[in-house]
């Protein structure tokens, strides 16, 4: 569990960075910035919690999932949706690889934010006006797991909220996923629960990574998402599952599977099975027994 209250990197002595460097973090003020570089603004996103979990993301982290579907499926003028993309990172590493493709839908359940400031303070709020971070010269803090947090920079954050002025929205998308959506009109981003059925287009091939974790949800939880993902795919269409396990020196876990004859059926896999590989199988049987 992470301390609630953290102090920024650079704005302190630097003694104190060098012998506690692992508790200093990087501003995450840095998403607000129309300028800030890829890298930055993943450094920065990881400070940002919305629906429990944190918008952590980065760079190279799904090579085996996109060479399983690269290898296995056409895409040639496919419909791809790639649900929980957070800042849509990995999403343009497979674009990048595609020779072709009918649209590609970075879809997350969210992708942006508010921000406000109050005197020395910016707060962050989520897109349901939910407070999720305070951020002032010196330091940051969360405020959901933290009465204290609560206490010392409430009133400023419902007087920031109260303010008349429009807040400043954040597009939770890294700034080169941006500029290709600006250039590519196949590229675009769409608001998704992974419990609501599509609304889209039918698409070819739904890639899901981390998210469907038991980290996060109950089997019955994953059960009924991977129910919903079945009924948005037409017979022949594709689910990728990924999963970044926590496990010391095991790389990314992929499975491709396709829908036949109203459940899955396994098209290939890692040498690492996916962490929910029994629950993807299980979909379609008439079986919810978990255990």
């Amino acid at each position: 569990m992470r301390l609630p209250i953290r102090p920024l990197r650079n704005r302190w002595p630097r003694v104190l960075e060098n012998h506690l460097g692992r508790f200093f973090w990087s501003d995450p003020r840095t998403i607000l910035n129309d300028d800030a570089g890829p890298e930055e603004f993943r450094t920065a996103m990881s400070a940002i919690e919305v629906g429990g979990t944190y918008k952590i993301t980065g760079a190279k982290r799904h090579p085996n999932a996109d060479a399983l579907i690269l290898e296995h499926v056409d895409l040639t003028d496919a419909v791809i949706v790639d649900i929980g993309a957070s800042d849509g990172s990995t999403s343009l590493e497979l674009i990048s690889k595609l020779n072709g493709f009918k649209s590609y839908v970075i879809a997350d359940l969210y992708l942006q934010i508010q921000a406000r400031v109050q005197g020395k303070l910016t707060h962050l709020y989520d897109q349901d006006g939910n407070w999720i971070l305070v951020v002032g010269t010196r330091f940051l803090a969360w405020p959901a797991p933290s009465k204290l947090v609560r206490s010392l920079w409430g009133k400023s954050a419902r007087a920031a909220a109260q303010q008349p002025s429009p807040a400043q929205s954040v597009l939770l998308l890294n700034p080169s996923v941006r500029q290709l959506m600006a250039k590519d009109p196949r590229v675009t981003a769409q608001v998704h629960d992974i419990f609501a059925p599509w609304a889209g287009p039918a698409p070819d091939v739904i890639k899901v990574a981390n998210l469907l974790r038991r980290l996060y949800f109950t089997d019955e939880d994953i059960l009924t998402a991977l129910e919903v993902l079945l009924g948005n795919l037409p017979e022949g269409g594709h689910l990728a599952i990924v999963d970044n396990s926590r496990i010391a020196g095991m790389p990314p876990r992929c499975g491709l599977y396709r829908r036949d004859g109203g459940r899955f059926v396994t098209v290939a896999e890692t040498d690492n099975e996916p962490e929910i590989k029994d629950l993807v199988h299980k979909v379609g049987t008439g079986s919810r027994s978990v255990p």
